[in-house]
C-alpha cells in the first residue's frame, strides 16, 4: 500500500473520530395535564422527564407562548445523564395572557435545545396553565337576575363543582348551585342566581368546591352584598 493510500485512510479515520454521532430527538414527558398559577403566590412548576439527549451535554427546556419568544415563559437549564436523560422545572409560570380570573387553560409551547447535538430548538410538546380563581359577574345588578359564575384550578379539575351560599361567616348554606363538571384545568362556567333565596338585604359570601357538600377548608370565597330589600 502506497503513502499516499495510508495517508487518505488516516485522513478519513480521523474525519470518523471528530464527526459527532447523531442524536436521538429529545422527547419530554409531563407530571401534569394542567399547571395553576396562584395569583400573587406563585405555581405550579412545569416538571418535565425528558429522554433522548447527548449524554453528559447541557441543555435548555423552555416555555413559551403563542408567537412569543423563546422562554417568555419561562425555562430552566441542565445537563443530561450518561443516559441521555434528565428532570427539568419551570417555576412561577402564569397564563400568558395576563389574567388573573378564570380560564379555562391556555397553551404554552415548549422546546428543547441540546447544546450536545448543535444546540437547535426541538419542539416537544405545549401544556395548559390556567389559575386558582373564582370570578362573579357584577352585572346584571339584580341579585334576582343570573349572573355568569366562573371558576378554575387544577384541584377541582374533572370533579363536579357546587357553590353555596352563606351569611357572612356562618355555615347554614342559603342556597346551593350546582355549576357543572369542570375541564382538565378545573374551569367551569355557568349563570347562577347568586343570591339568598329571601334576597334579604345584608352581607354574603359565596363558596365553591368539590361536591355537594359546604368545605370551606377546600373551598374559593367571593363576598357581596345585598343593599335593599327587594318587592
Amino acid at each position: 500500500m502506497s503513502p499516499r493510500t495510508i495517508a487518505g485512510l488516516l485522513v478519513a479515520a480521523g474525519a470518523l473520530i471528530a464527526a459527532p454521532s447523531a442524536s436521538a430527538a429529545v422527547t419530554a414527558t409531563l407530571d401534569q395535564a394542567c399547571y395553576t398559577h396562584v395569583p400573587t403566590q406563585g405555581s405550579d412548576p412545569i416538571v418535565a422527564t425528558l429522554t433522548g439527549g447527548t449524554p453528559g451535554a447541557g441543555f435548555v427546556l423552555a416555555a413559551q407562548a403563542p408567537g412569543k419568544p423563546t422562554g417568555s415563559s419561562g425555562s430552566a437549564s441542565g445537563t443530561f445523564d450518561a443516559a441521555g436523560n434528565a428532570t427539568a422545572q419551570i417555576t412561577d409560570i402564569s397564563p400568558p395572557s395576563g389574567t388573573i380570573g378564570p380560564t379555562r387553560g391556555q397553551a404554552v409551547s415548549l422546546t428543547v435545545q441540546d447544546f450536545g447535538a448543535g444546540g437547535a430548538e426541538q419542539p416537544v410538546g405545549q401544556t395548559l396553565v390556567t389559575n386558582l380563581a373564582l370570578s362573579v359577574a357584577s352585572r346584571p345588578t339584580s341579585p334576582r337576575a343570573h349572573r355568569r359564575v366562573s371558576v378554575s384550578g387544577r384541584p377541582f379539575a374533572g370533579q363536579r363543582l357546587y357553590g353555596f351560599v352563606v351569611k357572612g361567616t356562618s355555615r347554614r348554606v342559603l342556597r346551593r348551585l350546582s355549576l357543572g363538571t369542570a375541564n382538565e384545568c378545573g374551569f367551569v362556567t355557568s349563570r347562577q342566581i347568586v343570591a339568598p333565596r329571601s334576597f334579604a338585604p345584608g352581607s354574603y359570601r359565596l363558596y365553591v368546591n368539590v361536591g355537594r357538600t359546604l368545605d370551606k377548608s377546600r373551598a374559593l370565597g367571593s363576598r357581596f352584598s345585598i343593599t335593599r330589600r327587594l318587592l
